[in-house]
């Protein structure tokens, strides 16, 4: 069928990459994205956020940016509608149209854009990345309300440039679609007694955990020397076909994520002696948010399909075309198939990590315990001065870890 043709050709270079990925051999997923010819348009999408995500836990960022950037364009110029693509998916399914991405999907370009350029030190651009998160955040707030990795890191990009109003708004909203704002007391307490905001910041004290040293009579800590780790841990959850079908031939089918359970991962610092700031995304959890956020507008267009193409089969079957009826309700039957693409490269969570540590030279060691095991991830020797950050990301699959 025209849908399953679609289908096999869009997976082939996706499908080699995604399984060279998770096999560990990353370098092998980007050469057969970057050799796949006449990609079709309609996955072109998919195709820079696959290799952009690669490259960046290659360690490539700059390679990871430009691919990921080409992304972001690509996502603005889809903004308007294909009459003719949208025409002919009524008579077939969504497979024919260009893939746009969940609301989530498009969020986490930036995301991506964001750590590779702090990677790169190069914070103007992080900070462009994070006011276009913003956009997407404010566009869709439901669906996307818990993804506080996301949140923190744009108010991580507002510190960097002291526009800490900015960052303790972000750090509200955290803490609000958090179910205990623990995570994150200590940084509003911290930044609204800076401010002024006394009274408001006095409300989160009893939130700050006890294991951290008293910031009462301390410096300003959010002006101290850190070390800042990205973590990505797993797989996340894949889009499989739903169908609902009422007698005799009309088929329903929509997309749904899978349920799929991921093992998460501690993650610590050799030596360390102030507990970190974290937060974490379940990324499964938002993805499937955002895909429930257009589940009416998927209901309604298939409601309409399945209309239309009983509406044809009917006529046929007025004219006494029995077996031409029957051929073509089975057609369509199976022609309904659900458009189950998506971002298959992301991790099950992503972990964000900020570690006080003093300024200096260091040579330090992540420790990583997954399912009783531990792994340990010696960090590059690196020196910091007063106030400044390192960054470095790890992907933790199963059975292994790597950092850049």
């Amino acid at each position: 069928m025209l849908c399953i043709f679609f289908a096999g050709c869009t997976a082939a270079p996706l499908r080699q990459a995604r399984k060279a990925f998770y096999s560990g051999q990353s370098a092998e997923a980007v050469n057969a994205l970057s050799e796949a010819k006449n990609f079709p348009n309609r996955d072109r999408l998919l195709l820079f956020m696959e290799k952009g995500l690669i490259l960046h836990h290659l360690g490539r960022y700059e390679e990871s940016a430009n691919t990921l950037l080409k992304a972001s364009e690509l996502m603005e110029k889809q903004e308007i509608i294909s009459i003719s693509q949208q025409a002919a998916s009524f008579m077939t399914n969504e497979w024919i149209t260009d893939y746009k991405g969940e609301y989530s999907e498009r969020l986490w370009v930036h995301t991506y854009l964001m750590m590779n350029f702090l990677l790169l030190r190069k914070y103007e651009s992080a900070l462009v990345e994070a006011k276009q998160s913003l956009k997407i955040l404010e566009k869709h707030p439901e669906p996307l309300s818990k993804d506080h990795f996301t949140r923190a890191l744009i108010a991580l990009c507002f510190e960097n440039f002291r526009q800490y109003s900015d960052a303790y708004i972000e750090y509200k909203k955290i803490a609000e679609n958090l179910p205990d704002p623990s995570p994150v007391a200590p940084r509003i307490y911290e930044i609204g007694m800076n401010l002024g905001f006394r009274e408001e910041a006095e409300k989160y004290k009893k939130f700050i955990p006890p294991d951290i040293p008293s910031i009462l009579n301390s410096q300003f800590s959010i002006l101290n020397s850190e070390l800042v780790l990205f973590v990505s841990i797993g797989s996340a959850p894949e889009k499989i076909s739903g169908s609902i079908i009422i007698p005799p031939s009309i088929r329903f089918s929509f997309p749904q994520y899978e349920d799929k359970i991921a093992d998460d991962a501690q993650v610590s610092l050799a030596g360390a002696e102030t507990p970190p700031f974290s937060v974490t995304t379940h990324i499964g959890n938002v993805a499937k948010a955002s895909l429930q956020d257009r589940a009416a507008k998927i209901i309604a267009k298939e409601t309409a399909r399945a209309a239309m193409k009983e509406s044809i089969a009917r006529a046929v079957e007025h004219k006494n075309e029995g077996i031409l009826s029957v051929l073509l309700r089975m057609a369509f039957f199976l022609m309904e198939e659900p458009d189950t693409r998506c971002w298959e490269t992301l991790p099950a969570y992503l972990k964000l990590f900020r570690f006080p540590i003093q300024p200096g030279k260091h040579r330090l060691k992540a420790v990583i315990y997954q399912n009783g095991i531990r792994k340990d991830i010696i960090l590059p020797q690196f020196s910091l001065s007063a106030g400044q950050k390192y960054y470095y990301q790890i992907r933790i699959n199963s059975g292994s870890a790597i950092g850049n």
